[in-house]
């Protein structure tokens, strides 16, 4: 039978892999796998699980870094019925152990022998494993078939009282999302999309997975800490067709691209951006040049990735009345976003309130926290079926009659400084106004007579750029207020693999 957009991934994936066996299903810089070698090797790590005891809900360990054996590993998990657990294998081993506490995890993939008991020395725990490296006869066991409202997934998000948060995504939010964004980025089986995000990050999953469902092929890339320019001819060589990548990135590939005008390879027809706001002045820049369409994307880890999208038209593109932030857009098929009021009522048009997500993105919740589910997943008093779910997001938006959900700035970043009421992603976007800024974070710090602003800029490499003449820069183009008092100029700013702030890994602000 053929899947629909409500069938489990991992049988859409089994599916694809009957279809097209021959196919490029991954290619990395150890090697490729052909449809059929990903299925039959993804059947045999899911033949070592159930072995170990593994099996629905229960979490298993990705213990593998990107290319062949993470796309083995997740699907082979998959194919036993259980749910990878997500982390990022260079933190600290303290960290890990956390984690794995938290999710109760018993069950790891490894791509060998030795890699299993330095993972096993690292977490303190006695793991039950597989190997990613079995090599898979032909006669293996069916992939198991999973509920629709079965665990897919666990995922750590960093917490407001720094403990991380485990939130659980069920099968039935990911293929409605998977079905949706293979839609949404018209993807193929002609497609080569490139897998940029770290494993550890839900992005490397919106690269891969509907890429699979649709019979494309997803590049690994081995190192996703080069520049955009060093980038571009492995993007040429690989025939990339799509990249999805954290926006700060893109900001500085289109300030690059305006500095050094150059083709961009021939095969790229659609780049996608997300994990944080992007400005329409670098839209601008990009869509001048005649680059690939973008499509800005907004979600969180709890709205199973992407919620809402947006790609403006030319007539739009040109409306904008400066550097503004780009908006948030419009929700995607089967999401509902309300913009509400402190009494949860809807905000008038043009009023600024928080966003709500409704619909099949919600996350199931936090894994083993219920009473921190209930927190942030509250009643959805709009919803038309009883008992339906609405995630707080904390973020500031509004919304014009007919127009785009437009990003104000987390709940939590209005600060007041000297009187006047300032959002810090104000005092961001009069600093990344500066030709050689290329990121920039601002917060709000503790100064001799109060609250005092104070901002991180990222620079092009060799520009003579002084925290004194960015801040007389900006005296020349907003008010005092907006200028911060300590301006501390690096190379790069401190990002986790997913492309998100760490705030924690900023250093002292400068006083110079």
């Amino acid at each position: 039978m053929s899947p629909t957009d409500t069938t489990p991934v991992p049988q859409r994936i089994a599916h694809r892999a009957g279809l097209t066996p021959e196919a490029t299903a991954v290619r990395a810089p150890e090697g490729e796998l052909t449809y059929r070698q990903f299925d039959r090797r993804a059947r045999a790590v899911a033949e070592e699980l159930l072995a170990a005891g593994a099996g629905p809900e229960d979490t298993v360990l990705l213990g593998v870094r990107r290319g062949v054996h993470w796309a083995v590993g997740l699907l082979g998990i998959w194919y036993a019925g259980a749910a990878p657990l997500l982390v990022d294998l260079d933190a600290p081993d303290e960290r890990l152990r956390t984690l794995l506490r938290a999710a109760g995890t018993r069950h790891a993939v490894a791509q060998d022998t030795h890699a299993a008991a330095m993972l096993q020395r690292r977490t303190g725990s006695e793991l039950f494993w597989a190997s990613t490296s079995t090599a898979a006869p032909a006669s293996q066991a069916r992939p198991a078939d999973v509920a629709a409202g079965s665990l897919a997934y666990v995922l750590f998000t960093s917490g407001s009282t720094g403990q991380p948060k485990p939130v659980a995504v069920g099968h039935a939010g990911l293929a409605a999302q998977v079905a949706t964004l293979a839609e949404r980025y018209g993807l193929t089986a002609e497609d080569a999309v490139l897998q940029f995000a770290a494993p550890a990050f839900d992005v490397s999953l919106e690269e891969a997975l509907p890429t699979w469902c649709t019979g494309g092929t997803a590049v690994f890339v081995k190192d996703n800490v080069l520049s955009p320019a060093e980038l571009e001819p492995f993007l040429d060589q690989e025939r990339i067709s799509v990249v999805n990548l954290p926006t700060p990135y893109w900001s500085q590939w289109a300030k690059d691209l305006e500095r050094s005008p150059r083709p961009l390879p021939s095969a790229l027809r659609r780049v996608v951006i997300g994990s944080d706001a992007g400005r329409t002045a670098d839209l601008a820049r990009w869509t001048a040049a005649g680059r690939p369409p973008v499509i800005s994307c907004y979600g969180l880890t709890e709205s199973t990735i992407t919620a809402t999208s947006y790609e403006p038209g030319p007539a739009e593109l040109a409306a904008f009345a400066g550097d503004e932030l780009i908006p948030l857009g419009e929700p995607l098929a089967g999401v509902r976003a309300y913009v509400l009021d402190e009494d949860l009522r809807e905000a008038p048009p043009g009023a600024a309130g928080e966003l709500y997500l409704a619909g099949s993105c919600l996350a199931r919740g936090y894994h083993g926290r219920p009473g921190l589910t209930s927190e942030r997943f509250v009643a959805d008093p709009f919803a038309e079926t009883p008992g339906e779910r609405m995630y707080r997001t904390g973020d500031r938006v509004t919304r014009a009659p007919g127009g785009p959900i437009v990003f104000l700035g987390r709940a939590d970043d209005q600060v007041k400084i000297r009187g006047h009421r300032v959002e810090l992603k104000e005092v961001e976007a009069a600093v990344a106004d500066h030709p050689d800024v290329v990121d920039v974070v601002a917060r709000a710090t503790r100064g001799a007579d109060g609250p005092q602003l104070a901002a991180w800029a990222a620079v092009t490499p060799g520009s003579p750029l002084t925290p004194d003449a960015l801040r007389r820069h900006l005296l020349a183009k907003v008010p005092g207020y907006l200028v911060p008092a300590v301006v501390t100029l690096m190379d790069r700013l401190p990002r986790t693999p997913g492309g998100k702030l760490d705030p924690r890994a900023l250093p002292a602000p400068d006083p110079r």
